[in-house]
């Protein structure tokens, strides 16, 4: 893939679906995109911590190399699945 839109990847380090080496491959083609990196959680990171915020950021002003992701390290492991909907946000 090959891209000068900007493009916000997001992975977990974890992740069984799409896993971190993935997003890697395709960001290489991608000048105007970043990875942001999940570590300790799986698939489906977008809605944990302070990723929220993030990607309503990314939307608005559409460059994610501005974006201030140092939080993401706050994020700890990923939480226990209790019910069939996986695990709790």
């Amino acid at each position: 893939i090959a891209s000068d839109k900007p493009v916000l990847i997001l992975s977990g380090e974890f992740d069984p679906v799409t896993p971190p080496r993935y997003a890697e491959q395709i960001l290489k083609g991608l000048p105007n995109g970043r990875l942001l990196f999940a570590k300790g959680q799986g698939h489906s990171v977008m809605a944990r911590g302070c990723l929220p915020k993030l990607v309503k950021t990314f939307v608005e002003t559409l460059d994610a190399h501005k974006l201030d992701a140092g939080c993401i390290a706050n994020l700890g492991a990923t939480p226990a699945f209790i019910t069939f909907n996986g695990a709790a946000p």
